[in-house]
Order: structure tokens, then C-alpha cells, then sequence
């Protein structure tokens, strides 16, 4: 009898690229890839490499946001450096100032994600996307953070596999998948302190609370991220794109201007353009007759 085993992560991510991304074998894509150095970007990064010798019209850029808030960081991007030459990956290292409100985690994302938006239009232009390493295991992490925070149910629509320009091609794939190929494919990677700070209330949920939802419920991790596709579905204007929002926000400011704007795949919001003669009268009934 033949028994049945999980899929790889390059299996995973192959059919998250083409089934909720759009790339396929043919597209003549340009990906800039975010890799800290840590077990889920080097396998992302590792994965993509290999993928890349099959779809050769796929164009990839690894690029290392140095934070500059720890002593390791510039080590960290050499090492990032080192795993991309061994592999013949275009690489590339940003270093970035952290500041603003909404404390250093919140500060630092804000940064990284402009320097590789900023990498993506200098490479490949406007159409050139973004790939991070999260994986469900992240993702039913973050429906957690927003559940403790609180949020509407279409606020917990988190990470999915592709927002506009940003794509998660490892989204169906779980933490254990991911150390799973660094194990198999030796792959050595650095370990980040903050990841194990308790002080995050991310890593509390991570260490913390999922594994006691998983001991109460083994397939907790799918629920959520089953959780969040759903929630994704109810097209909130929450989660409108950055065009939709605009037009929205054009037609709210003119009242006379005419919006024709796709919310879900069933839902359509059209308003003619108005002229700007003289409104009629509504509800008004006739003269009564005099007596």
C-alpha cells in the first residue's frame, strides 16, 4: 500500500504563485525578494532560485533591509549576501532609519516596505511586485493580534497570498513545511533575539497562546487562515485597493460625477453623473382644489 505524503514547499509555493498570485511558467515577472537572513526568507528565497531554472522569464531580486537596530544586522546582510552569490541571485542591501510613531516594530515595517517598494520601481518598474515569507502560521498569528485588539470581521482578512503589488507565495504553507526545506536543504540561518522577546505581544501569541489552541485544537492554524479567506470575501471598503479608494473618495467629495466602482465579484457600486440643473421637488403632493 503507497502512502500519501504532505507537499513540499516548493509544490506549495509553485501553486500558490499560479492559483492566487497570477504568475505562471510564461509571465515575464520581476519579484524583489525581502530575506532577513531568517529560516522563512532564506527558504523563500532558496525555493524561488530552483523555481527559476524552469521559469527562466521570471526576473528576481533579493534585497536585505538593514534596520540599523541591532549590532548583528550588517553581518546578517553579508551573510544574506553570501547565500545569494552561492546561488546566483541577484542581490542588493538597503539600510534604512527607523522613526516614527506607532513604536520600533510598527516604525521598521513602515521603512522596510518603502525600501522595497522603492528596489521594485528602480528594477522592475511599476509592475515589478514584492514576495515575503509569510507563511499561515503567520497568518493565523495576525487574526489572533486582531481578534485581542479588536476589529470587524473584515479586518481579520490578513496576508493574503496577493495585495496589489505584494505577493506571499509560502501563505499555504506552514512553519513546520518551512523548517522542514531548511533542514533538507542544509540552509544555515540567523536567529533574530526580537523573535523571542515577550515584551511583543506577537511573540506571546506565537509562544504562548497558539500552541495552547493547537492543543485544544489540532487544525487551529488552518481554521484561522480559513477564517481570514472568508473574511476576505465580504470586499469591506476596508479593503478596497488603492484605486478603488480613490475613486471612492473622488466621487464622495463630487456629488455630480458619475462612479462606476467593482467592490466583490458579485457587488458593483454605479452612480450616474448628475446635471447641474434644477433638482425636482420630491413628495410633493398636488394643490388640493378650493372649495
Amino acid at each position: 500500500m503507497t502512502r500519501s505524503h504532505a507537499p513540499s514547499l516548493a509544490t506549495l509555493v509553485r501553486a500558490c504563485l499560479t492559483k492566487e498570485c497570477g504568475l505562471t511558467e510564461g509571465s515575464r515577472a520581476g519579484l524583489v525578494v525581502a530575506v532577513s537572513g531568517g529560516p522563512d526568507s532564506l527558504a523563500l528565497a532558496d525555493v524561488l532560485a530552483t523555481l527559476r531554472r524552469k521559469w527562466t522569464s521570471l526576473g528576481l531580486l533579493v534585497v536585505s533591509v538593514d534596520h540599523g537596530l541591532r549590532p548583528e544586522s550588517k553581518a546578517e546582510c553579508q551573510h544574506v549576501e553570501r547565500f545569494c552569490q552561492a546561488r546566483d541571485l541577484p542581490f542588493s542591501s538597503v539600510h534604512v532609519n527607523v522613526s516614527g510613531p506607532g513604536g520600533v516594530q510598527a516604525a521598521a515595517r513602515e521603512a522596510r516596505y518603502r525600501a522595497l517598494e522603492a528596489a521594485a520601481d528602480a528594477h522592475f518598474g511599476q509592475e515589478g511586485l514584492i514576495a515575503t515569507a509569510h507563511h499561515a502560521d503567520d497568518r493565523a498569528e495576525t487574526v489572533l493580534l486582531r481578534l485581542l485588539r479588536g476589529v470587524s470581521l473584515e479586518g481579520l482578512g490578513v496576508l493574503p497570498a496577493r495585495d496589489e503589488r505584494r505577493i506571499r507565495p509560502m501563505v499555504r504553507a506552514t512553519r513546520a513545511d518551512v523548517l522542514l526545506h531548511c533542514e533538507r536543504q542544509k540552509l544555515d540561518a540567523v536567529r533574530d533575539p526580537s523573535n523571542q522577546d515577550r515584551r511583543f505581544l506577537r511573540v506571546r501569541v506565537r509562544e504562548e497562546l497558539l500552541p495552547l489552541l493547537t492543543e485544544l485544537s489540532p487544525q487551529i492554524v488552518v481554521a484561522l487562515n480559513t477564517l481570514a479567506d472568508e473574511a476576505r470575501q465580504l470586499g469591506a471598503p476596508s479593503l478596497l485597493n488603492r484605486e478603488q479608494r480613490r475613486a471612492l473618495r473622488d466621487a464622495l467629495e463630487n456629488p455630480n460625477l458619475a462612479l462606476d466602482l467593482p467592490i466583490t465579484q458579485d457587488l458593483r457600486l454605479v452612480r450616474n453623473q448628475r446635471t447641474t440643473g434644477p433638482s425636482r421637488p420630491r413628495n410633493r403632493r398636488p394643490p388640493r382644489p378650493v372649495a
